[in-house]
Formats: structure tokens, C-alpha cells, sequence
């Protein structure tokens, strides 16, 4: 990517975004869909520094049930993930300052992001991330809406 004035990178990225596809890519060069092929979600960046991103697996199961305390207990966090707060940009890097997470874990820390834009597209890497005793990177390609 060419260098680009950062409050240009940052205007660039303000706007809705669709999920077109989410993998896992490990060292050995293995790659996994860790929501299926078909995962779908959103995300948001808005003037005001702030982002917002939610994305969930297509073949997540629906509860028999309606009533709100039984469907919580067979929640899994591996169909669903959504996570806010503001956001910051530095060169090719966006830095994601967690207040409110699907994952506990991910609340007060900060999800950095290696970023592309190229036309309508927007890529997302992540840092390696800790699963299990692998490191995996995540690439997420996103579509403008």
C-alpha cells in the first residue's frame, strides 16, 4: 500500500461494511473458517471515532425456546462475536479501544488491525492471536455498503 496521509486512511474507512469472508491463516499455511464459510456481519466506523463490528457463523443454531434466560445458557461464543468502542488509525494500522464485547476477555483491550482499502474493499489482519496452542492470523475482507 502507498503511503497515505493518515486522516485521509481514517476518512477512507468511515462508513458501513458487510463481511464477504473471515479465515484464519496459521503458520504452517493451514486455513479455517472459524464462523463457516458463510459467515456474515457488519461494521461501522463513524466520524466521531468510534467503530463497531459484529459477525456471526450462517449455520448457527436457533433455540427452541423464546424465553431469554434459557436461550443465554446455550449461547457459545464461537457462532457469534460483536465488539465496540473508538478507534484510532496510525499508518497502515487501526487500533480498536474494546469498552463493550461479546468476549469478556476482549473488554479494556486494545484489537490492533493491519488495513487495505482497494476500491469498495477494505482488508483486516490481525496480530497473530492465541488459540489454543496455535497463533493464527485472521483476514477479514469486508465490502462498503
Amino acid at each position: 500500500m502507498h503511503a497515505v496521509d493518515q486522516a485521509d486512511s481514517r476518512q477512507a474507512l468511515i462508513g458501513s461494511w458487510r463481511l464477504v469472508s473471515f479465515e484464519l491463516q496459521s503458520p504452517d499455511g493451514a486455513i479455517a473458517h472459524p464462523f463457516g464459510k458463510d459467515a456474515s456481519g457488519y461494521l461501522f466506523y463513524n466520524e466521531q471515532g468510534y467503530m463497531s463490528a459484529a459477525f456471526m457463523g450462517a449455520d448457527r443454531a436457533r433455540p427452541d425456546s423464546d424465553d431469554l434466560e434459557q436461550v443465554a445458557k446455550g449461547v457459545n461464543f464461537d457462532a457469534f462475536n460483536a465488539y465496540t468502542g473508538p478507534f484510532e488509525v496510525k499508518d497502515d494500522r487501526i487500533f480498536h479501544y474494546v469498552e463493550v464485547s461479546s468476549l469478556p476477555q476482549w473488554q479494556g483491550t486494545t484489537q490492533e488491525r493491519i488495513f487495505a482499502i482497494e476500491n469498495d474493499r477494505l482488508v483486516l489482519e490481525t496480530v497473530p492471536l492465541q488459540i489454543g496452542t496455535e497463533a493464527p492470523v485472521g483476514v477479514l475482507i469486508w465490502q462498503r455498503v
